[in-house]
């Protein structure tokens, strides 16, 4: 689904799934209304972004700095739940990619994946043809910027400045923000770059389709689930993942809140703190195996 259409194009959206939850599910007027209103104001707070993991979470802690009761959330998390149900499941080329959440404290934890899995999907890839030397680039450029999926299509040959090794990322909101390229991520751009130069020499965009076009968010989808599942990992691997996981990994590793938020491109150092929990239980777990006196 592209989240940047019209006002009166989402709209109609809505209307279609308020027409499904009162003709098809029987649902009273009352029902419908709320949960009408229940999507309409999540969509507002999108301002235009897409619907995604993150941007729930961000609404949700909305609604947390706002008192909501517990109730009202786990209503309002549901409508949204339900509403990408019912679009998927009638908009079969366009999904929204979501995990379900299910809300019962208030919060929600992302899914992380450990080291040495994403250098296995990474290492799954070799530099013997362009797509392989793309893939490779792609999942090792999402890991080591931990970029979101619309950072990653927009990024052109020219955001990337090898000499001082950072790359110009446009976040949310057209806000542009600086991020490092790693040494293992130079190699692997240099090393695509070459072959893409061979395959293509017009398209201004890192990432192209086997068309020599913009690379669209589906395709990135549908690329790291077939990576996940080829290399055995987790069916339900999708590309906010492997920004959950970075995140994570360099928490766990000692970097503050406030350098992670700038990393990440979050409005809010609370948006962040999402992933205290996780490095919380990794510090738990390391405790006990480690002290004496666990």
């Amino acid at each position: 689904m592209s989240q940047k259409q019209s006002k009166k194009s989402k709209s109609a959206l809505v209307q279609d799934f308020c027409n499904y939850l009162q003709f098809n599910k029987g649902l009273s007027d009352n029902t419908v209304k709320a949960y009408k209103s229940d999507i309409l104001k999540f969509l507002q707070f999108l301002e235009g972004d897409e619907i995604s993991n993150e941007s729930l979470q961000q609404y949700i802690t909305l609604l947390s700095n706002k008192n909501q009761s517990e109730n009202s959330k786990v209503r309002k998390i549901s409508s949204i739940n339900q509403y990408v149900q019912w679009f998927n499941s009638v908009n079969l080329s366009k999904q929204i990619n979501i995990e379900k959440i299910s809300l019962k404290t208030g919060s929600y934890l992302p899914e992380t994946l450990a080291v040495s899995d994403i250098i296995k999907m990474i290492d799954s890839y070799d530099f013997d043809n362009f797509l392989n030397a793309r893939n490779k680039a792609i999942i090792d450029f999402m890991y080591s910027t931990a970029c979101r999926v619309s950072e990653l299509t927009d990024v052109k040959i020219s955001d990337i400045d090898f000499d001082d090794n950072f790359v110009k990322l446009q976040g949310k909101g057209s806000k542009q923000r600086i991020v490092p390229i790693g040494s293992k991520l130079n190699k692997t751009l240099q090393s695509y770059l070459k072959i893409r130069k061979e395959f293509e020499n017009n398209e201004t965009f890192l990432f192209i389709s086997k068309n020599k076009k913009k690379l669209d968010r589906s395709s990135v989808f549908r690329l790291i689930k077939k990576t996940a599942l080829i290399t055995g990992i987790n069916s339900s691997v999708h590309p906010h993942t492997l920004r959950h996981s970075a995140a994570t990994h360099m928490l766990e590793a000692g970097c503050d809140l406030r350098t992670l938020q700038e990393f990440l491109g979050h409005t809010s150092v609370s948006t962040t703190k999402i992933y205290t929990k996780l490095t919380k239980e990794f510090l738990v777990e390391i405790f006990k195996e480690s002290h004496p006196r666990a």
